[in-house]
């Protein structure tokens, strides 16, 4: 009886509010949709108050807090026991990373939160309106924790636009587009962002249109389809250009002469262009080009069909029975060359691009070159690499990829010199208690996580050598690293430099059969590095599969980039599409390793020096009884991860005692012999 009184007069306070927020924002649509650019009722600028927010990737900085318009309050609840309540245009992330609406959610439906996977088991939609509370934060991902469910906030270019006519004057913002009916529609939206702002940030309206606005600030905005002689007699000051590639060939030369100027005469001046691919053989496609590789002064970013809500695998086998392959590469994969066939699909490119991290330079204690040599050496932000690596508590893998450097001046576009740097550490024990049993090998329970990467195709390899050189020996200890290079006549010039060092070892460097060993006749013998010869195509997809696997955890925003443009020409050989593809052959390159019977040599060595933890513990429990029992059940594998209770005694007794008591039980510890096959 209490508790329902207490629901009672709960509902009648809401509708109250309800009441008392309908009067004070009578002006308001009081509706539900799609459309999140009129949601936004007021804005608290939090920036200066240094305040964080609970994401997957980490704390990150929150910025603003949005009061909306009211909308229907929906309640959801998981098995697991969190809840959550919305608005119904509120974002969470589903199983696939796909982005869902509350109001879209279903029973049975799989999200994911802070515990991991979890399932709605109740949704429910309330009979009232509230103001709800937005909040942006930095990240370029948009993800947050809501009562622990993962979350998404969202920004539009559109909203870009509306900011800047708020708060600038006498600027002139241009909308192109390859049609004009286009450039409408992009008005039409910035003009829906603009009207949902509150009337104390927004600037008088002088005239309005289809096509573009005035305001009292001296701002205006205005749209056009591209012309050969298009925005010629004023000045520009944000021009965006839509659909881009697809400006017809006959007019997008004399387009660009005629705007560019009016841009470049002005150091306030901004140029947004967006496109699907058209092929090679276009402007769009050189701007970006010469940006992904430095060239020019633009900032690249690509969106792919696997980042918008509910297009996945399934959606795009639908869309490509419907459509035409070499149509949805160019639409929806963004291929310059439709006949490509990328190496990592949209799920392996999706988790890339959730790990992807920033890097940022470092100033290192141990080094003895001078900071100019290797201020392209960047690290992931959580790495410290100053710190003291004690012989044999790491293993830090670095692949190396040579090429020629060039001068300042040289417009020719050399290949890069690359070194990308992994860290070796044990797998979580979910993804352990995932392998199969004939995938318990040492190699497959650690996995390989990218904490560096130096890239510079200005200093030549000479350079990049002496940087790895001083970077192995003198900062992270060269009994702590493993070095892979393939041995051309750039990589022999490397290792010349680089083994010239007093505490230069063989060891130090992967060897491997630079030809290949003649069946009936003794094999030859191995030297340093690799060859590379018609196997190239199997470590790249063999690479993938390490990357699928988790086993493979490359997360520099620069190597990402890399990969997503990397698949096979119309040769049929794989390469970067429309960029360069250096980062992603040093990672690749990582996957020779695997064949060689020392990397997993020492590994070992590292579980050896390893610190005591419920991890280690399991890896030598697994290790151990695949040494005494070559067969093994599937129930005793199942039992063996059984890590929060005990499994039945007709399997595995006392499994929790063994990770108490520590390593020297296991190797005591005796597995009953009804359960081995």
């Amino acid at each position: 009886m209490k508790n329902k009184l207490k629901h009672i007069i709960k509902i009648v306070l809401l509708i109250i509010i309800q009441f008392i927020e309908y009067l004070e924002y009578f002006n308001v649509k009081f509706k539900e949709n799609d459309d999140i650019s009129d949601k936004i009722i007021d804005t608290i600028d939090l920036t200066a108050k240094n305040l964080t927010v609970n994401t997957p990737s980490g704390y990150v900085p929150l910025l603003e807090v949005h009061k909306t318009k009211p909308y229907y309050i929906y309640y959801i609840e998981t098995n697991g026991g969190l809840n959550l309540q919305s608005a119904d245009n509120h974002l969470v992330v589903g199983e696939k990373n796909d982005l869902i609406f509350v109001k879209d959610l279903k029973i049975g439906y799989k999200i994911q939160t802070e515990n991991g996977i979890d399932t709605i088991k109740l949704i429910k939609k309330e009979k009232y309106k509230l103001s709800m509370y937005d909040i942006s934060i930095d990240s370029d991902d948009h993800l947050f924790y809501s009562n622990g469910i993962v979350s998404h906030n969202t920004t539009t270019i559109a909203a870009f636009f509306a900011w800047y006519l708020c708060f600038h004057t006498d600027r002139n913002l241009l909308i192109l587009a390859n049609k004009e009916k286009t450039a409408v529609e992009i008005v039409a939206k910035v003009m829906d962002v603009f009207r949902g702002l509150p009337f104390f940030l927004k600037p008088g309206i002088i005239n309005t249109g289809a096509t573009g606005m005035r305001l009292d600030n001296g701002c205006q905005l205005i749209s056009q389809a591209t012309t050969k002689t298009a925005s010629i007699g004023f000045t520009i000051h944000v021009l965006y250009a839509d659909e881009f590639a697809h400006i017809a060939p006959n007019i997008v030369g004399d387009f660009w002469r005629s705007v560019y100027p009016t841009l470049a005469s002005s150091e306030i001046s901004q140029c947004i262009i967006s496109s699907t691919p058209s092929g090679q053989a276009n402007l769009f496609f050189e701007i970006w080009d010469n940006a992904t590789k430095g060239k020019n002064t633009f900032k690249f970013k690509r969106v792919d069909y696997w980042q918008v809500p509910d297009h996945d695998e399934e959606w795009a086998k639908v869309i490509k029975a419907n459509f035409k392959e070499e149509y949805f590469a160019q639409e929806f994969e963004l291929k310059f060359n439709s006949d490509s066939n990328l190496l990592l699909g949209s799920r392996e490119s999706s988790f890339l691009k959730r790990i992807e991290q920033e890097y940022v330079f470092r100033d290192l204690d141990r080094m003895e070159l001078e900071e100019e040599l290797y201020r392209n050496l960047k690290w992931h932000p959580k790495f410290d690499p100053n710190k003291e690596f004690k012989p044999g508590s790491k293993l830090f893998v670095i692949s190396v990829d040579t090429g020629e450097g060039r001068d300042e001046d040289e417009v020719k576009d050399n290949d890069y010199n690359v070194l990308t740097i992994y860290e070796a550490e044990l797998k979580s024990k979910v993804q352990l208690s995932k392998l199969r049993s004939d995938e318990l090998y040492l190699k497959n329970m650690f996995r390989l996580n990218q904490v560096g990467l130096y890239r510079d195709n200005l200093k030549d390899d000479e350079i990049c050598a002496k940087v790895a050189k001083t970077l192995v020996f003198d900062q992270l200890g060269g009994e702590n690293c493993s070095i892979i290079i393939e041995m051309n006549f750039n990589g022999k010039f490397f290792l010349n430099i680089f083994s010239n060092h007093d505490e230069f070892f063989d060891d130090v460097v992967m060897s491997s059969y630079h030809t290949k060993p003649i069946p009936g006749t003794p094999p030859p013998r191995k030297k340093s590095g690799f060859k590379v010869g018609n196997d190239k195509e199997h470590f790249c997809k063999m690479g993938r599969s390490l990357i699928r696997a988790k086993t493979l955890l490359p997360n520099d925003e620069r190597t990402i980039l890399e990969f997503a443009s990397f698949g096979k020409d119309r040769k049929g050989k794989y390469r970067g599409i429309g960029t360069h593809d250096d980062t992603v052959m040093a990672t690749l390159n990582i996957a020779r390793l695997y064949e060689e019977s020392s990397y997993e040599d020492k590994l070992y060595d590292l579980l050896d020096n390893m610190k005591d933890s419920p991890k280690k513990r399991l890896v030598n429990m697994l290790l151990s009884r695949l040494e005494e029992n070559s067969d093994m059940s599937d129930d005793l594998f199942s039992n063996m991860y059984t890590l929060e209770s005990p499994p039945p005694t007709s399997s595995i007794e006392n499994l929790n005692e063994i990770f108490k008591t520590g390593e020297q039980s296991i190797h005591r510890y005796k597995v009953p012999t009804n359960v081995i096959k």
